[in-house]
């Protein structure tokens, strides 16, 4: 549909304004819902707390096996690094390491080294994706200067069917582009009428990865194990305690800098990749508006270690412990959500033929309260305020600590039963944080290093009426002194970061069919220089995205089909010395059978990459300094991935 008319090696070439108002004419915002099926990307409302919300279905159809299939449907989204383990976000631009990323209300702070560990997840273990761009809600949590992205994982309850005491999944996939085998397995029960756990666990192994020119990248091997354990208990009619442990394993040879290309410089070592991520949540919700409570108690463990050839083996991690306690209460007009958070990050690198490097140790505390506020039927108000205090000792030994406030405020007003106009502002606060971890042996803070604040506004618009539904947002960011490598060593100011973008699509449905269409145009820029791959824990430019799913079913045959594009433009608004970034065009199909006319049995067959595009992801460029030379590491070309999936 999106590919005839573009040149497969050159890629897309588009004029920009003509792009931008064709798209604004027919695609509109991130924030009102779109498609009522489980299986599509959902888009949320301005007073909501996220802006997006990616189902299970969706990773299910389409056989998500890393982050970039988890966010292939969002064009806010991008991921680059060329293979999983490489893997990092990006969201309108700015790069993970400025969000504020969590698992069941886990936070998973911390930044390992370059593009590896920042965050990892096995896509099987998921029941939604949240995500929310930009500056948002008191309830993001502290730091959230780019947004926040929530994981939840499955609990028990979503597995069993009514009345079940016992079940069980078992899924069998194979991947063709890098002859891999991934095994997955889920026990779920009710120990009794208060009581349900679930077991899971996923294996992957898989080769290296074929580019869309049939080149084998090498060291891109992997072998993955995840799993993930689940508690539930029904302590009372009110009360609820669940507890969960996950854990994602991936060890292998790699290239020193996993999403660059193999060369002399990039050599490869034996690497090992661990994550560790345990949570209790207590819920309590009695009859009445007053008391909504939950709390959360968490620690997260992430690790990386890499040994090259005749030398030792060194590691480094980021641990945190950590809880968010908050109510939620009903008062007249108002819906309001106050509490307290506090986190524990300690920074460490070790070396086993020169121990003795000091630890790095941040603690960060904060109160906030959000507020929703009905003035009348028409229009609602939205608002918020954090205040969040750091205090961090780092590895030379200085110490620095921030304390400041981080409000809210949105409207909504519904014009009428279909459309809503809705506009905010928000701002975040971030202090000194743990530094790349990787780099504890030898980088430091300047000591002159200053807080980064987040200040984003937001207007737009939803209309959602029968089968259609379609919306705008523009949006202004601005992130002052954002923090990075100000030379080899050192950590600092680096500048001022501005991003002008729009979101938007349309959603349509008709019988079995849906329709799916999203667009974003960002350009992130510091002190006036486009963001690019050498601004490194700030973020990166992405060309303009046009995303378009389309799914249709036949109930008759027990058939399901689908299709997914993508379409990135070319970039041609480069830092002066950098290369452009070449356009491309992607598309993915899958087709899913119920054999037995129910879900106990499902073949999915599913198409990634189906034309061998060859191609870079703008979120994964890289290009040499010295040469300028693009070394960034090539996408999988085609990849047939077939699943056969059992329940028990």
């Amino acid at each position: 549909m999106y590919h005839s008319g573009f040149d497969a090696r050159q890629g897309v070439s588009w004029k920009k304004n003509t792009m931008s108002l064709a798209v604004a004419a027919i695609v509109f915002a991130q924030s009102a819902t779109v498609l009522a099926e489980d299986n599509k990307l959902t888009i949320t409302g301005q007073s909501s707390a996220v802006d997006s919300i990616i189902n299970q279905d969706s990773l299910d159809n389409f056989q998500a096996a890393d982050l970039e299939d988890v966010f292939q449907h969002n064009p806010d989204v991008s991921v680059g690094g060329g293979f999983s383990t490489g893997q990092k976000i990006y969201v309108r631009g700015i790069e993970d390491t400025n969000l504020n990323i969590s698992i069941d209300g886990a936070q998973q702070a911390g930044y390992l080294f370059h593009h590896q560990g920042r965050v990892s997840i096995e896509p099987e273990l998921l029941k939604q994706v949240e995500v929310q761009a930009g500056a948002g809600l008191a309830t993001d949590g502290p730091g959230a200067l780019g947004g926040a992205i929530r994981f939840i994982t499955k609990d028990p309850e979503d597995l069993l069917r009514k009345g079940e005491k016992f079940g069980g999944l078992v899924k069998l996939g194979y991947f063709d582009n890098s002859n891999g085998v991934k095994l997955h397995s889920s026990l779920f029960g009710r120990l009794s009428d208060d009581i349900s756990i679930l077991a899971s666990l996923t294996q992957q192994d898989a080769g290296n990865t074929v580019d869309g020119e049939g080149n084998e990248q090498g060291n891109t091997k992997s072998k993955i194990n995840s799993g993930l354990i689940k508690v539930v208990g029904q302590l009372s009619e009110d009360e609820t305690l669940r507890f969960s442990y996950d854990f994602r394993y991936d060890d292998g040879t790699r290239n020193v800098r996993p999403h660059f290309i193999t060369a002399g410089w990039n050599q490869a070592n034996k690497q090992e990749s661990h994550r560790d991520t345990a949570n209790l949540q207590y819920n309590l919700n009695p009859a009445g508006d007053k008391v909504d409570l939950q709390a959360n108690l968490y620690y997260t463990k992430a690790y990386i270690s890499q040994k090259p050839s005749g030398s030792t083996r060194d590691g480094a991690g980021v641990k945190s412990i950590g809880f968010d306690l908050r109510n939620t209460q009903q008062i007249d007009n108002h819906s309001l959500t106050y509490g307290t958070d506090f986190r524990r990050d300690t920074g460490y690198y070790i070396n086993s033929s020169t121990p003795g490097f000091q630890d790095e140790v941040l603690n960060v505390a904060g109160l906030y309260a959000q507020d929703q506020i009905a003035l009348t039927e028409k229009l609602t108000l939205n608002t918020g305020l954090r205040y969040d205090y750091y205090d961090i000792d780092d590895n030379t030994g200085q110490t620095f600590k921030t304390k400041g406030l981080s409000p809210n405020i949105g409207l909504n007003y519904a014009v009428n039963q279909a459309l809503d106009i809705h506009g905010g502002y928000a701002r975040a606060l971030r202090g000194v944080n743990v530094k790349e971890a990787y780099l504890l042996n030898f980088a430091t803070n300047d000591p002159n290093r200053k807080a980064e604040k987040a200040d984003n506004f937001e207007l737009g618009f939803d209309y959602s009426k029968n089968r259609i539904s379609f919306g705008a947002t523009a949006y202004v960011s601005h992130i002052n002194n954002a923090v990075t490598r100000v030379s080899r060593s050192v950590y600092g100011n680096e500048g001022d970061v501005e991003n002008k973008g729009v979101t938007a699509y349309v959603g349509y449905n008709w019988d079995n069919t849906d329709l799916h269409l999203g667009y974003s145009y960002n350009r992130p820029e510091i002190d006036g220089k486009p963001l690019d791959d050498g601004d490194m824990a700030i973020g990166t430019a992405v060309g303009d995205t046009l995303t378009a799913s389309v799914t249709h079913m036949l109930p008759e045959k027990n058939l399901e089909f689908g299709w997914s594009s993508q379409v990135v433009q070319r970039l041609t608004d480069v830092p002066s010395g950098r290369s452009e970034k070449a356009g491309y065009a992607v598309h993915d199909a899958y087709a899913k059978w119920y054999p037995q006319g129910n879900e106990d049995l499902a073949v999915t067959l599913t198409v990634k990459n189906m034309f061998d595009k060859q191609y870079l992801s703008h979120a994964s460029y890289g290009v040499s300094t010295s040469s300028g030379q693009v070394i960034g590491l090539p996408e999988a070309g085609r990849d047939i991935r077939l699943t056969l999936a059992a329940r028990f």
